[in-house]
């Protein structure tokens, strides 16, 4: 894993102390290191989205899969993607060390309820491995000295369904939510739901939990091949923050990304550019 991984209570700690700021916890128990990039990301004012760069080690993404036909129970798969696209699973060998094999899909057909995010169905029953890209939004704003709270719209990304792309529905997973409020304390329990870009067909929608816990959803949008399609994030149940690390992952065989911004909500709240 590359250095993404580190939360962003790390980032929010070297912020506070670079701006000098007294309201963040700084008992030093934390010892993640930053690169210089991550620190000037962190530390620049506004929205920071950026394309996850795995080219030197690879991409790592966990994905469930539905267990062959007759069981209920899940088999959790962890796949690596290196930078020409191709797919390995990680697996630990009869020594306990963990090594790499090419993946291969579980020849399962996904339900209308519950899609296999790790193969896309087409309306033709064809199934294809996907080429997974993860944005990363970053964020931080010390200045309020307190934490930002509000509900509804969050983020919003636009994509062109690429031309040739199938017929079929093509999930956006919501991947990592690091929240921090003004404290440096690490939002727990963030319940998800994903959506879908539907081509050429109906989008069907994620389930949603029913919690009082804080939720982050996606919508659901449909297009044909040449359209583009914005795919926006919400927020309820916000308990406030002060600094995020969201990341989600899509089909890069299908969605081309344009661009994307801070919502309608998100943006009001943070006084900051909405997007489009």
């Amino acid at each position: 894993m590359k250095t993404y991984r580190k939360n962003i209570l790390a980032l929010a700690l070297v912020g506070a102390m670079a701006f000098g700021l007294a309201g963040c916890n700084k008992s030093g128990d934390n010892k993640t290191s930053l690169t210089d990039s991550e620190l000037s990301a962190i530390l620049q004012p506004g929205l920071q989205i950026s394309l996850i760069d795995d080219s030197g080690s690879g991409s790592t993404a966990t994905t469930t899969t539905s267990a062959p036909s007759g069981g209920n129970t899940e088999t959790t798969v962890t796949t690596v993607t290196d930078s020409s696209g191709n797919v390995f699973a990680v697996e630990t060998d009869d020594n306990g060390n963990l090594t790499t094999v090419p993946y291969v899909p579980p020849v399962t057909t996904a339900t209308q309820g519950d899609p296999d995010p790790a193969v896309t169905t087409t309306q033709n029953g064809s199934s294809a491995t996907p080429r997974i890209e993860t944005r990363q939004a970053l964020w931080m704003d010390l200045t309020k000295q307190g934490d930002f709270n509000f509900n509804g719209q969050f983020l919003t990304f636009r994509f062109k369904i690429r031309e040739g792309a199938a017929a079929g529905n093509y999930p956006i997973n919501i991947t990592h939510t690091d929240f921090c409020n003004y404290d440096a304390v690490t939002l727990r329990d963030i319940q998800t739901a994903k959506g879908y870009v539907g081509v050429s067909t109906a989008a069907q929608a994620d389930q949603a939990p029913d919690t009082s816990s804080f939720l982050i959803t996606c919508n659901s949008v449909e297009g044909k091949p040449g359209d583009t399609v914005d795919i926006t994030f919400s927020i309820s149940n916000n308990s406030g923050f002060a600094a995020f690390d969201f990341q989600f992952q899509y089909d890069a065989n299908v969605l081309e990304y344009v661009d994307g911004g801070a919502a309608k909500d998100f943006a009001t709240s943070a006084n900051i550019g909405m997007y489009p």
